[in-house]
């Protein structure tokens, strides 16, 4: 059985994919957790030291992060997603019992199903996971018809769980 998708990624939509993927490996974000640390501690500090100004800076530091971290993180995407010609190229992947095959413009690349740690499935798509901050992201609008999403489902839920 083979299964062969075309598709063209936004970058938004890796954007999406890399939020999604960055929030299933936290239960909380890093950003979250240490703006918040931050802001408590400053307001601590601001109330105890009769209205300190370097508590006060230390709480709009701290809300800074919780809430420009993920502004800067778009950004960041973006211009990374502009810089790279590849990522705006067609997408061609076929998956099948031995493993996935790319081409990507000129890149071409057949992967056994081992190199693959884990699938995650997001509302819009598939994530192949394979490092640490990695993976490879197949929309569900690629997919022509559900039977075909349920089949990938299958396919790459089977090869992944023999891997682990």
């Amino acid at each position: 059985m083979s299964l062969s998708i075309n598709f063209f990624l936004d970058w938004s939509e890796y954007f999406e994919a890399q939020e999604f993927f960055r929030q299933s490996r936290y239960n909380i974000v890093p950003e979250k957790v240490i703006g918040g640390v931050l802001m408590t501690l400053s307001a601590l500090w601001f109330f105890l030291d009769d209205l300190s100004l370097f508590a006060a800076i230390g709480l709009v530091a701290g809300m800074i992060i919780v809430l420009g971290t993920p502004h800067l993180r778009r950004w960041a995407s973006m211009r990374k997603w502009k810089r790279e010609p590849l990522y705006q190229r067609e997408h061609a992947v076929s998956f099948s019992e031995e493993g996935v095959y790319f081409l990507m413009g000129h890149v071409e690349s057949n992967l056994d199903w081992k190199y693959y740690q884990q699938v995650l499935e997001s509302p819009d798509g598939f994530l192949l996971i394979y490092g640490k901050d990695a993976f490879n992201l197949f929309p569900k609008r690629a997919f022509p018809s559900e039977d075909m999403i349920t089949a990938f489902r299958a396919l790459a839920t089977s090869k992944l769980n023999e891997n682990t």
